[in-house]
């Protein structure tokens, strides 16, 4: 049981669209970013936010998750997370200092190494689907991960804004995703995914900002989602990010195990 509800809680970090902290070596308030310029006429979202969206090709971190249901059931696990910009997700989950599972998230698949069972599993990307119907990308979510907007900021239109917050959505036929920022920093503060036919929603609110290698990063996340009359929670924690080290991805499966049902 607990082997099941911990790749549920895994799953449900990487693909939520449809989550006692370590101290980081070095933490500086998120780098204020400059206005844009003014002689821009009627600015769209993407003329406002476009500087915001660091480039990077490689993301590291430790984390620390608490997965609570509405039942109140809940799960303590650690781990860490390794991303390849656009091309692998990697994430390392266990408890108690030992691994239990390893992901490997690519463009086609999806594989679970089960440490503690001996064995594996491999999926296909497009069958992880989260509040949507339509699988999430690699990219998508990577975004989700470092706190950027989901979709291209092409596909936004501003739908708020005052002297300290702006807003903006991009508005579907079935679903609304939507951004709010603050503009001292133009940080995201929360991102919200609604089902516009079902209750269906998540929303995630990012936290504790602090500046690595010169991208700010929320240190904390909370996720909170309904989806088919299930209500859940999920925090987490970072720590030790870096967006420069060059990384590796093992997952190749051991000979020795076998093929979950």
């Amino acid at each position: 049981m607990l082997n099941s509800r911990l790749i549920a809680v895994i799953c449900t970090i990487i693909f939520l669209a449809s989550c006692a902290s370590k101290k980081n070596k070095s933490i500086t308030p998120p780098v204020v970013i400059n206005k844009i310029d003014t002689a821009i006429h009627n600015p769209t979202a993407s003329d406002i936010l476009s500087f915001t969206i660091k480039p990077w090709t490689f993301f590291s971190s430790k984390i620390d998750f608490e997965f609570r249901q509405a039942d109140g059931k809940k799960i303590n696990a650690n781990g860490s997370i390794r991303m390849y910009k656009d091309s692998m997700i990697w994430i390392s989950a266990g408890m108690f200092g030992l691994e239990g599972f390893r992901i490997l998230i690519n463009k086609d698949s999806v594989v679970i190494l089960n440490k503690l069972e001996k064995k594996y599993n491999i999926y296909k990307t497009s069958e992880f689907k989260g509040l949507s119907d339509v699988p999430l990308t690699v990219s998508q979510i990577q975004n989700i991960i470092i706190a950027n907007p989901i979709y291209a900021l092409n596909l936004y239109n501003i739908a708020n804004q005052n002297e300290t917050q702006i807003s903006i959505q991009y508005a579907q036929k079935k679903y609304n995703t939507s951004h709010s920022y603050t503009k001292q920093s133009y940080t995201i503060d929360s991102s919200n995914l609604k089902d516009n036919l079902n209750p269906n929603f998540a929303k995630i609110t990012y936290s504790e900002y602090a500046v690595f290698n010169n991208h700010n990063f929320p240190t904390s996340t909370f996720i909170q989602s309904k989806f088919n009359n299930k209500s859940t929670e999920l925090e987490l924690k970072y720590s030790d990010i870096d967006f420069e080290t060059t990384l590796s991805f093992p997952c190749q499966i051991p000979s020795s195990y076998e093929k979950a049902n």
